[in-house]
């Protein structure tokens, strides 16, 4: 399994993502899965950009610092 950090261009924010899946499409297909069921309706993403990928066998994580994820 992976840990993936997406980024998504959502009118004019930043929103991360954090997908845990076992390869990079069924990554992204996830994205547009949590897009939708936390907006209820799927938002436009302008953009979308894979910025890492992390094998996880016990644990793992990121950190989502928004102010400066906010300044790319």
């Amino acid at each position: 399994m992976f840990l993936y950090r997406f980024e998504a261009q959502i009118e004019n924010r930043t929103v991360p993502i954090v997908i845990l899946a076992n390869d990079d499409e069924k990554a992204f297909k996830l994205v547009d899965t949590e897009l939708e069921k936390f907006y209820v309706k799927k938002p436009d993403v302008k953009d979308l950009l894979m910025y890492e990928k992390k094998r996880v066998s016990q644990s793992g994580g990121f950190v989502l610092d928004i102010e400066v994820l906010s300044k790319r």
